[in-house]
């Protein structure tokens, strides 16, 4: 901590002076004209530490996404209907909204574009015979925020049941009474 302390020119409260004789002793610092410097092998030890603090480089739309996924996004936004749900909310939300939204659950899941859009048709499927009715956006299907700020994604169910083979759709006939 006192070499980060020296490097980052932080003082530190308490600092013993033996312990600045055995960093000198065991050459970790130096003493020029009344000022403490670090020396290459302490340098290399604070950058080494330093490291682990560093926050990774924030991947692209394309390395998080793929290469194609103008064209993912806009075949799922296409999924979702035109227009207003029975809750007043459009179906179907912006572009650059929905990208947001992957770019969250592409960094928590490892579905692939094929299962998100099987998997989407298949929730849409299902209301569509409802009328929509209590159905979701295109945004919050992917991800949703409850009030304690944990976040939540329907899509993310739909894909483990379209990986663990289950089908959603009605095997029965309907009749409409007249």
């Amino acid at each position: 901590m006192m070499l980060y302390a020296l490097k980052r020119k932080i003082s530190l409260p308490n600092v013993d002076a033996g312990d600045i004789d055995k960093l000198i002793e065991d050459e970790w610092i130096e003493v020029v004209d009344d000022t403490f410097n670090l020396t290459d092998k302490s340098n290399k030890i604070v950058i080494k530490y330093d490291n682990y603090f560093i926050k990774a480089k924030k991947q692209t739309s394309n390395q998080l996404l793929g290469k194609n996924y103008n064209d993912n996004l806009n075949g799922y936004r296409e999924i979702f209907p035109s227009g207003k749900l029975p809750s007043g909310k459009p179906g179907r939300n912006n572009v650059k909204v929905l990208e947001d939204s992957f770019r969250w659950f592409f960094e928590n899941y490892t579905y692939t574009w094929d299962e998100v859009l099987k998997a989407t048709k298949m929730y849409v499927n299902e209301y569509r015979d409802k009328e929509y009715l209590y159905m979701q956006t295109s945004q919050y299907f992917i991800c949703k925020q409850d009030r304690n700020k944990v976040k939540h994604s329907s899509l993310a169910d739909y894909c483990d049941m379209i990986r663990d083979g289950v089908e959603t759709e009605d095997q029965h006939f309907k009749e409409k009474v007249v």
